[in-house]
């Protein structure tokens, strides 16, 4: 980075109008913040003031910095660097921290861009430089971030019902499999027989024609007894406690209850299939997704997360800067040359990125040679299964960078190589098989030893 002779400092808002400092090297700055608007004449008075400040007429070359704020940071540093100013951002902690060096006592919209821009000259390794996404992976990054979220929306409203059902079908719904709970037939039968009784009522024979005729040509027939005898075992249940008076449920307003979840869940998930037409039509424009999803535990969600958070990848020097950008990296600390090892990961880091990373993690692991004998090693070591994940994870990710800066050099036919632990080619089933057998052995000696193996 070139030696800076003045920065210039943003704090933004959202509702009210952004404050610009500008700072030069001495330390020097007006004792007014600089206040403009979110519009266009905003802006451009903003250029105009930092102008008059360097004296040049122009923000060409000028380094600006902000702390990204809502929506709102994104707007205006394009701007800023399409006239020529050199745009970065630094991570809110970042700030906070800065800012309590300069003013623990009080805070201000000046005192924040003061901050800001004395960064650039206390820390410029902490200043982030404003990269230009492309319009087709700015479409899907946020599609996919759409996705995510009404997939944990739609996750939030089976949990709320699964809290309703349990008050009357918690014997039934323990012998259940996740995905049986909320399949077409469970979801028809908790809608008809609200109160277990009426299940005995209806007889075992009408029951059993139902549930033909309701469930679908894949829905596997063992249910249909895991409903009846489950049915049965709860009617016997309600029927003493209500004999007895220990309890009673009004079940017209339990069944209208679970028709409203049931009404938003299946709204939810026709928004997703609607968002998974909507990603597959985008991806067309995006082949890296393709090239991602060679890696091992990576299917249509995964290689859209990776490909679409990581690029463009120019702007990761290198594999091991890119594994730092996921967030999996433990925390640093050391005192008198000592290095304290066996830190948490830091916070940092794209949320669906990393959670993404660590359900491909669990699958490639299972798949991959080479994972494989990586993940037994840290376990034989004593690490946690879960600190297996995000190491494994953090490879996936530098090998998905990899693959993308060969892509990205114009590079035809970008295949993943997948590796004996010898290092030679094998195909994809020989891979998986090698993998099968070193789990294999590792949970035949755990079980040696007396602890339980770990689940395949």
């Amino acid at each position: 980075m070139k030696e800076l002779q003045m920065c210039v400092g943003i704090d933004l808002a959202r509702r009210s109008e952004h404050k610009a400092v500008v700072v030069r090297r001495d330390g020097s700055a007006p004792k007014k913040a600089f206040a403009f608007s979110h519009d266009l004449d905003g802006f451009r008075s903003l250029c105009d003031y930092i102008g008059r400040q360097t004296g040049t007429g122009s923000v060409e070359g000028v380094t600006v910095n902000f702390e990204p704020t809502g929506g709102v940071w994104e707007t205006l540093g394009l701007f800023l660097k399409k006239q020529g100013a050199d745009v970065y951002f630094t991570r809110p902690d970042v700030v906070s921290q800065m800012r309590k060096v300069h003013s623990r006592f009080a805070k201000s919209d000046r005192i924040d861009a003061y901050a800001l821009a004395r960064i650039a000259f206390s820390f410029p390794d902490r200043l982030i430089p404003l990269v230009e996404i492309e319009s087709r992976v700015r479409a899907l990054r946020s599609l996919s971030a759409q996705r995510r979220r009404i997939v944990d929306n739609t996750s939030q409203w089976k949990n709320r019902l699964t809290s309703k059902l349990e008050v009357v079908w918690a014997t039934m719904l323990a012998k259940l499999d996740k995905d049986q709970r909320f399949c077409g037939l469970a979801r028809a039968f908790f809608v008809k027989f609200v109160d277990p009784r009426s299940v005995t009522r209806y007889g075992r024979q009408r029951f059993y024609t139902w549930c033909g005729k309701t469930a679908h040509g894949n829905t596997d027939p063992q249910l249909f007894d895991t409903l009846w005898h489950g049915a049965c075992k709860v009617a016997a249940l309600w029927k003493e406690l209500e004999s007895s008076g220990a309890m009673h449920v009004d079940w017209e307003t339990l069944g209208e209850m679970i028709k409203q979840d049931l009404r938003m869940i299946e709204s939810f998930e026709k928004e997703i299939n609607l968002l998974d037409q909507r990603i597959r039509e985008a991806r067309r424009q995006t082949p890296e997704c393709d090239v991602v999803q060679q890696l091992p535990g990576f299917g249509n969600v995964v290689s859209v997360t990776v490909a679409s958070t990581l690029m463009p990848v120019e702007r990761f020097g290198n594999s091991k800067k890119c594994g730092a950008f996921t967030g999996y990296t433990s925390r640093q600390k050391a005192s008198a040359g000592r290095q304290i090892d066996g830190l948490k990961i830091t916070k940092t880091g794209n949320c669906r990125l990393k959670r993404d990373l660590a359900l491909a993690a669990d699958r490639a692991m299972r798949c991959d040679p080479e994972l494989a004998a990586f993940a037994i090693r840290l376990l034989n070591a004593g690490k946690h299964y879960n600190k297996v994940r995000v190491a494994v994870g953090r490879k996936l990710a530098e090998r998905a960078y990899s693959l993308l800066k060969r892509f990205a050099r114009s590079e035809t036919h970008v295949r993943y190589i997948w590796r004996d632990l010898q290092g030679h080619s094998v195909t994809k089933k020989e891979a998986a098989d090698i993998a099968r057998k070193l789990w294999a052995d590792y949970n035949a000696r755990k079980k040696q030893k007396g602890n339980p193996p770990t689940a395949a």
